[in-house]
């Protein structure tokens, strides 16, 4: 395949995913890790009042939504005009789509808390509905990049894109619970509400978010071969298909006189067998051999996000199989210590590892100076005690006290995690930005001393910081 029109795709929209990744971070750092330690620290302090229920649910959004899916979203727009070969579109729509989440974001996180108060219940709807509009949008652009693939039946642009559908129906469903809580002035989604939106932005977005660029990317990384049709597409399938009977059992069982357990459950298996299945399928088990030298210390951040991931499969199958037995849907503080196994050690390991093996900021960092070796042990290892924290050990029955510290701890490591990685974002898009900067230079001269060949042979050699680009 001609990789020229692909690399001209990209150049089109260099940096489109950086406003994105900056929020994100931000979200993360300033707001979800941040409320997740605060939170636990009010528990231990006896404050679960209403206004705990309110903002720990701000803290879900804020560390789901604010945190990961944008994050998600940024990383999607970077990746699919090279997966698809098509820019997103319409031009200039990514603007528009980061003002209308981010303020969709800050209505909620400012509105909820008081939104039994008329103004701040507005503040809460209209957040809902920008997010909402948001959401849409991105479904558009993605779907656009994508089409080429998905009209060749490509799983993994299966997987994006009801990745991006599921952004979708949540701010949907958010938007139609929020309106009536505002309305009957409460400052709380009612626990069932909650589980569905919680479930459906865990499992239904970031899901195959993380399987539809793994199936793309993991092969490459670790030179396995990529997964033929029928095995992708049945992984595809079976994710969102379980994801959907998740959702929709949910949906019904919040209706008056519903009891759907046997549809969230069997969705929820469904969602675990998906999960194994990939892993068999396209999981590196390998040495990273594919990857540059500067690169090789990051698989000690991309291996255990993967082991929490393949925990998440066996946990969710093996609830759900359970579940079945018992003839009952699965306790909500089951769900709740999978939903953190994944969410930090799954999601989280995989946005700071995975991140900087594909964003061209870090390679061009990687071209001026060696990162240092710290880099995949330390995220691998912080981010692992923060998901045995917060999951594990709850789901080995710890009570009281010990429970919140754990929780505590688990917010702690993940903050500190996040703001290093901050920090590290940061400071790759200044080299990124310098290294652009000596490159139009070297440009600049050589088009000036074409004349001279013997100049032209100097500008050819221009010391731009190091060696050719290599991933």
């Amino acid at each position: 395949m001609d990789d020229k029109p692909v690399r001209a795709v990209e150049r089109k929209q260099d940096g489109i995913h950086m406003p994105f990744i900056t929020a994100s971070l931000l979200f993360g750092v300033l707001g979800g890790f941040s409320l997740a330690t605060s939170l636990s620290i009010e528990a231990l302090a006896g404050s679960l009042d209403v206004s705990w229920v309110a903002h720990a649910q701000v803290h879900g959004h804020l560390q789901v939504v604010g945190f990961a899916t944008l994050f998600v979203v940024g990383m999607a727009l970077k990746l699919a005009p090279r997966f698809g070969g098509r820019t997103v579109s319409p031009p200039g729509a990514e603007r528009w789509l980061l003002w209308l989440l981010v303020a969709g974001l800050l209505g909620r996180a400012f509105g909820q808390p008081l939104a039994d108060a008329i103004p701040f219940g507005i503040l809460t709807v209209a957040g809902a509905a920008l997010e909402g509009v948001g959401a849409g949008l991105f479904l558009v652009m993605v779907a656009v990049a994508l089409a080429g693939a998905i009209r060749d039946r490509q799983p993994f642009a299966l997987l994006i894109v009801g990745a991006a559908c599921a952004f979708l129906l949540q701010s949907v469903l958010g938007l139609w619970w929020l309106w009536e809580m505002a309305v009957e002035r409460r400052t709380f989604l009612g626990a069932l509400e909650n589980a569905v939106l919680i479930h459906l932005q865990f499992f239904g977005v970031l899901l195959p978010a993380i399987l539809g660029v793994g199936m793309r990317s993991f092969p490459t990384f670790f030179a396995r071969k990529p997964p033929g049709a029928l095995a992708g597409n049945t992984v595809a399938w079976t994710a969102l298909g379980g994801i959907a009977l998740w959702t929709a059992g949910g949906v019904l069982t919040v209706m008056p006189g519903g009891d759907w357990w046997q549809w969230t459950v069997l969705g929820q298996t469904l969602a675990g067998a998906s999960v194994l299945g990939a892993m068999l399928v396209f999981g590196p088990w390998r040495t990273p051999s594919r990857l540059a030298r500067a690169s090789k210390g990051l698989s000690w951040a991309i291996h255990p996000a993967v082991l929490w991931l393949v925990m998440t499969g066996v946990l969710l199958l093996g609830s759900g199989l359970q579940s079945v037995f018992a003839r009952e849907a699965t306790g909500f503080a089951t769900l709740d210590a999978i939903r953190h196994i994944f969410g930090i050690g799954a999601v989280t390991l995989a946005i700071v590892g995975m991140a900087q093996l594909i964003l061209p900021e870090f390679a061009s960092e990687r071209l001026v100076s060696k990162p240092g070796k710290w880099r995949g042990p330390f995220f691998g290892a912080a981010l692992s005690v923060a998901a045995s924290l917060r999951g594990v050990v709850l789901l080995a029955g710890l009570e009281g006290d010990l429970r919140w510290w754990a929780m505590a701890v688990a917010g702690l490591l993940g903050w500190v995690a996040v703001a290093a990685f901050a920090l590290l974002v940061w400071k790759a898009a200044r080299s990124h930005r310098a290294y652009l900067e000596r490159l139009r230079q070297a440009r600049e001269q050589k088009a000036e001393s074409l004349a001279d060949p013997a100049e032209v042979e100097g500008a050819d050699r221009t010391d731009l910081g190091g060696p050719p680009m290599a991933r």
